[in-house]
């Protein structure tokens, strides 16, 4: 049976896009380079990064949007807007505008068509002529201007994108769960709804970064602590708690458990013994201490410089950056756990047995570990080898071999859904 006229098109469309890609790539390396040399050192501005449209997404967006009705198949790869993409990444919101700012400043030369080009390098040009941010489907703002640079006798076009690092993490979210996971109808009242509501924690949780960003104070580190543990928490739970009722449509509260496992992320995960070498707490708290130090000046020059490394805010950018790399798609909440192989032994081999008896039994268990696994970094039998550990250290730290005991009592009669609480954790570390 012969297939319709629009696949062969795709296909040479998409073969167009493979004979051209060294000179898509070299124009997108032309493009980046320029731009972090002329935005890198914008105090608020984080990286650069550019792509090009794989064969795949090619052919999806071409179906999509019906794009072969509106250029030949050798052309349309020229022709698209956003063949190459390229993201100027800041820390917040209120960056956005100012980096804009900026780059209308740079981009100053009028060369027609609403097009503007810096002084210093006519191949580039921008399409500044339109209102930004400009309204999105999904009804949000976003900072998106076309453009198209020159490079070796053929213009290419690409799509430049402005976006703070928690406007970079919602579309990364909104791109995983929903737009390349064809069971979930984007057009559910539903969907749209949850997604809102992530969109407006977020927002909050972009606020309250860049009071932590800009209020970094040598006498509150307790306040600092806990207003950077709460965030992380709103926003874990507003996460995943969206990813729940997309996979399970049970709308469950896991405010508690987001709290427990934020717990987890700031003592001992692996994302703070890869950042630190040592726990999150201990770090920070000996960085602090070293800053209050009375009539310092070397010190009172380091917390002035306290930006990507040493404070809450950098470190929960950078965790943030970490966890936005995560494909939530994949977190199969309400499927069973199973083949968990972990390589404990003594206690902490009896802990596990009790968390075992009940992950697949109890939903909210189930559920905890699943939000756990994904992220973590190595694979579910290593990470629940980790956890065990924690668990222990928190719970078995300088107990008597009798209270030993008698907490494996209390924790194998524990309602399994209560036992990765924090309230659970402290009780049984005060068992005596």
């Amino acid at each position: 049976m012969d297939r319709i006229d629009v696949f062969d098109y795709i296909e040479r469309a998409a073969t167009v896009l493979d004979a051209n890609l060294v000179g898509f790539t070299h124009a997108a390396e032309k493009l980046t380079e320029y731009l972090e040399r002329a935005f890198g050192d914008f105090d608020a501005t984080i990286g650069v990064t550019s792509r090009i449209k794989t064969r795949d997404s090619l052919k999806e967006k071409i179906v999509r949007n019906s794009l072969y009705k509106d250029a030949p198949a050798d052309r349309i790869v020229f022709e698209m807007h956003d063949i190459i993409g390229v993201k100027i990444e800041c820390r917040f919101f209120k960056d956005e505008a100012l980096l804009y700012r900026k780059i209308c400043e740079t981009f100053c030369v009028d060369v027609g068509d609403g097009f503007f080009s810096p002084a210093d390098k006519k191949a580039i040009r921008l399409k500044l002529d339109a209102p930004q941010p400009e309204k999105q489907k999904n009804g949000f703002s976003i900072y998106r201007v076309d453009g198209n640079v020159a490079y070796a006798g053929e213009n290419y076009n690409f799509e430049l994108q402005i976006k703070s690092l928690v406007n970079s993490f919602w579309s990364e979210i909104e791109h995983k769960l929903i737009y390349k996971n064809n069971k979930l109808n984007q057009a559910d009242s539903l969907i749209k709804e949850m997604l809102g509501s992530t969109h407006v924690s977020l927002v909050g949780i972009d606020h309250q970064l860049s009071l932590i960003f800009d209020r970094v104070s040598s006498s509150a580190l307790n306040s600092q602590h806990e207003q950077f543990k709460s965030i992380l928490v709103l926003g874990l739970n507003e996460m995943y708690t969206a990813i729940v009722k997309a996979n399970t449509g049970i709308a469950a509260s896991i405010s508690e458990y987001s709290e427990a496992i934020v717990e987890y992320l700031l003592t001992a995960s692996s994302y703070t013994k890869y950042l630190h070498g040592d726990s999150f707490i201990k770090t920070m708290s000996e960085s602090m201490m070293r800053a209050i130090a009375p009539n310092d000046a070397e010190t009172a020059e380091r917390i002035s410089r306290l930006a990507d490394g040493d404070n809450y805010g950098g470190l929960i950018i950078n965790l943030m950056d970490w966890m936005r790399n995560i494909d939530y798609a994949t977190v199969a909440i309400g499927e069973k756990i199973t083949d968990i192989d972990a390589k404990l032994d003594g206690v902490s081999a009896e802990i596990g047995k009790i968390f075992l008896r009940g992950i697949n039994d109890d939903f909210y268990l189930n559920t905890f570990f699943h939000i756990f696994f994904s992220l973590e970094r190595g694979n579910d039998s290593e990470d629940f080898a980790d956890y065990v550990t924690y668990y222990y250290n928190r719970v078995m730290s300088g107990k008597t071999q009798d209270k030993i005991y008698r907490t494996l009592a209390i924790m194998a009669e524990t309602p399994a859904h209560k036992l990765p609480l924090e309230s659970t954790i402290k009780m049984l570390a005060d068992i005596n």
